[in-house]
């Protein structure tokens, strides 16, 4: 079955199609997966995610277009987004395990002090750093997201950087 008649089968909701577009792409697109996210069972998940959306928005299929360039995309998207999503969370993690775990007493102490300076930035000033840093997003795209300039985030993000070591350097001095 050519890619044409695949997405004419999945618009039209024949889960014959839908099975073999499956079967056709499903493994590639785990390799691709798993390739970057180094785990072959969040590879899965992603890949999966990607097929359940192309079933649930089979209707805006359109047959012009190349069925394995659109679920390339789709993955792609899915794979980033899952990489933010990790990397926003990691430094939120590792600050949590080692205040929970450290039985070192001064680790606690620099996490509550990160966390004390980082609430302590002015509202504005504190989401374009955590977008910056624990999102992973470009100066670029967080001017776009907050209709800022560019200027302005790097400006956001100069500024909080400066006053999180400005208190650890106070910290230190103690």
């Amino acid at each position: 079955m050519t890619e044409r008649k695949l997405i004419t089968g999945l618009k039209k909701g024949e889960m014959s199609a839908y099975e073999q577009a499956f079967h056709l792409y499903y493994p590639r697109f785990v390799r691709f997966a798993e390739y970057i996210v180094k785990d072959l069972s969040t590879a899965k998940d992603l890949v999966q995610n990607v097929f359940l959306k192309v079933w649930r928005y089979r209707d805006r299929l359109d047959e012009s277009l190349s069925l394995g360039n659109y679920l390339y995309v789709l993955t792609k998207r899915e794979v980033l987004n899952h990489l933010r999503a990790c990397k926003a969370t990691e430094p939120v993690e590792a600050m949590e395990s080692l205040a929970e775990k450290g039985s070192d007493p001064e680790k606690r102490a620099d996490v509550a002090l990160v966390r004390e300076q980082f609430s302590q930035l002015p509202p504005q000033r504190r989401r374009v750093f955590e977008m910056s840093r624990l999102q992973g997003m470009s100066n670029r795209e967080i001017a776009r997201a907050l209709s800022l300039s560019e200027k302005t985030v790097e400006r956001h993000i100069t500024l909080a950087g400066r006053q999180l070591r400005e208190a650890f350097v106070e910290e230190i001095k103690k």
